[in-house]
């Protein structure tokens, strides 16, 4: 990642965590392009594909969360106890797109199949995804103003085997959800 991208991690990171989310009745979409990216149900690792090349994924930070870092809103979406975070950068054809930020209750990877510990590169969207009973719910989105740039986010609960996570996601300006407004 370049150095201008790593100066930038933190800013991101900051608002990700601080987004005033709002429900999809709340929302007003910028344009119906932007809406379809925000709303997607199923997999954005595999929306990204799609649109792209190849997709990456570099691993920004992967370890234990302690509960008392996390909101009470993350809280109440997931259990009171510590949880595992993983942040990663989603790259289409090595173009940073999308921050990830993904929180697991420890108890959900002591018992479910899923560890969140040993995903390492593998895009979280394809893993859950590939899960029969996967499904999405409690999806929320977001603005968020960084340094005079108005950036898209979204985020939403994921059960694997009635196991849930917390996924957030911002949309980092190079994403295709702002290229393709560019060009219509």
């Amino acid at each position: 990642m370049n150095s201008k991208m790593n100066h930038s991690l933190s800013h991101y990171l900051h608002a990700l965590s601080t987004a005033n989310w709002q429900t999809l009745e709340q929302f007003v979409f910028p344009s119906p392009t932007a809406k379809e990216w925000l709303t997607e149900q199923g997999s954005l690792s595999r929306r990204i594909k799609q649109s792209c090349t190849s997709l990456s994924v570099e691993l920004v930070s992967n370890h234990e969360h302690h509960m008392s870092q996390m909101t009470g809103e993350e809280i109440g979406m997931l259990s009171q106890e510590d949880s595992w975070l993983r942040e990663v950068v989603l790259l289409g054809d090595n173009t940073p797109w999308v921050l990830g930020r993904t929180l697991m209750p420890v108890s959900t990877m002591k018992v479910g199949q899923f560890d969140l510990s040993q995903q390492g590169t593998i895009p979280l969207g394809i893993t859950v995804f590939s899960s029969a009973n996967a499904k999405r719910d409690s999806l929320m989105v977001a603005s968020v103003d960084i340094n005079g740039s108005t950036l898209l986010a979204r985020r939403s609960r994921l059960w694997m085997s009635e196991s849930p996570c917390l996924v957030a996601e911002l949309f980092l300006p190079e994403s295709p959800v702002y290229a393709m407004e560019k060009d219509a």
